[in-house]
C-alpha cells in the first residue's frame, strides 16, 4: 500500500472513531492526541501575524514621536485628533505616522518598578534616537535637561519663532552646570486646550537633542502656537 493509500485509510479510521464518540469525548479524544501539533499550529499562527505586523509597520514612515509625562487627566486626553490636524498641517498622507505616548508618569521622590520601567522605555526611546519632543513639569523637564536631553533653543529656532516665543522659556540647567533656554511653556497653547493634557504647574516643551527629526518638531511647536 502507497503512502497516500495508507494516509487515506488511516484519516478513515478516524473519522469512524470520531463519529461513535460524544462532543465531550471528541474533544478529550482530540486534545490527547493532537496537542502538540494544535499547540504547533498556534505558535505557526502567532510567528505569521508577528511577520506581518512587522512588514505592515514598515510601509509607514515616522514623522514625529513625542511622550507627555505626568499627565494628570490620562483618561481625559485624546492626541488623535489633534495629531490628524498636525498631519494635515504639514500635508502628511495616511503612511506617515505621529506618535503620542501619554503614558509616562514618572515620580522621582519615589522608587517604584512602573518608575523604573518608564525611565527604562524613555532611555531606549533616547537611545534608538525615536524620540524627538519631551513634554512634561518642570521638575521633570530639569531632571532630563541635567543628562543634556535638551537642544539649546535659542540655537535650534528660526528667528521669527524664537522672538514670538523667548517670553515662555524654560531655562534649565545642563550636565555641565550651564543655564540653558531649553524649554517653552506650552501651557497657553492649542496643545493642552485640544487634547485635554493636564500638567502642573505648567507645561514645558523641549526638542530632545539627538532627534533626527528637529525641523519637524519645530514645525509642531510653531503648529500649536498659530492659531
Amino acid at each position: 500500500m502507497s503512502l497516500r493509500d495508507q494516509l487515506k485509510a488511516s484519516s478513515r479510521e478516524e473519522r469512524a472513531k470520531l463519529k461513535t464518540m460524544s462532543w465531550k469525548d471528541r474533544f478529550w479524544y482530540i486534545w490527547e492526541y493532537y496537542k502538540i501539533h494544535l499547540l504547533g499550529l498556534v505558535i505557526l499562527g502567532c510567528v505569521i501575524y508577528l511577520i506581518a505586523t512587522i512588514i505592515y509597520n514598515q510601509t509607514f514612515d515616522d514623522q514625529l514621536y513625542y511622550v507627555v509625562m505626568n499627565n494628570e487627566n490620562p483618561s481625559g486626553s485624546d492626541f488623535e485628533e489633534f495629531d490628524q490636524a498636525f498631519k494635515d498641517y504639514m500635508g502628511y498622507g495616511k503612511k506617515d505616522r505621529i506618535t503620542a505616548d501619554g503614558s509616562v508618569y514618572l515620580d522621582f521622590s519615589q522608587a517604584s518598578s512602573d518608575a523604573f520601567a518608564y525611565m527604562t522605555k524613555v532611555s531606549a526611546l533616547v537611545s534608538s534616537r525615536e524620540l524627538d519632543i519631551i513634554i512634561a513639569d518642570p521638575d521633570t523637564f530639569d531632571h532630563y535637561a541635567e543628562s543634556d536631553a535638551f537642544l539649546n533653543l535659542e540655537e535650534a529656532l528660526p528667528d521669527d519663532l524664537w522672538e514670538a516665543l523667548k517670553d515662555d522659556v524654560h531655562v534649565a540647567v545642563d550636565g555641565s552646570g550651564n543655564q540653558i533656554p531649553c524649554g517653552i511653556d506650552i501651557s497657553q497653547s492649542r496643545f493642552p486646550q485640544e487634547t485635554g493634557v493636564t500638567i502642573s504647574p505648567s507645561c514645558c516643551f523641549g526638542i530632545v537633542s539627538n532627534s533626527e527629526r528637529t525641523d519637524t518638531a519645530i514645525s509642531w511647536l510653531r503648529f500649536i502656537f498659530d492659531q
